[in-house]
């Protein structure tokens, strides 16, 4: 046959077809710094499609939310550090916890049972 002398065939075995995983997401990804929703969106949307910003009336961060999350991962390692709309932001994963996220929500929270 093609293999030669009836040798071992290359068996079909879930290994030889195992890719190994695509890196882990970093979607929303944490703005901080800049709440400018549309410069957000034009800066974000250089590495992928935006699905929507997220800024909080009166706060100084915004999340991101790409239409495909492994986008979230290469925009958070390009603009972390660099300037939108004239300041200068950090971008981090948005599912880590954050101390003005966590100081905004504690906020809602106390305003919602005050209500």
């Amino acid at each position: 046959g093609e293999w030669g002398g009836g040798g071992a065939r290359a068996m079909e075995t879930w290994q030889s077809k195992w890719e190994p995983p695509r890196p882990v997401h970093r979607n929303p990804c944490l703005v901080v710094g800049c709440a400018d929703a549309e410069a957000l969106k034009k800066a974000f949307g250089e590495y992928g499609s935006v699905k929507e910003v997220f800024a909080p009336e009166g706060q100084t961060f915004a999340f991101v939310h790409f239409e495909d999350k492994y986008d979230a991962e290469v925009a958070m390692k390009s603009l972390d550090g660099q300037q939108i709309a004239g300041q200068s932001v950090k971008v981090t994963d948005g599912k880590c916890a954050n101390a003005e996220v966590a100081k905004w929500r504690a906020g809602l929270v106390a305003k919602a049972q005050a209500a």
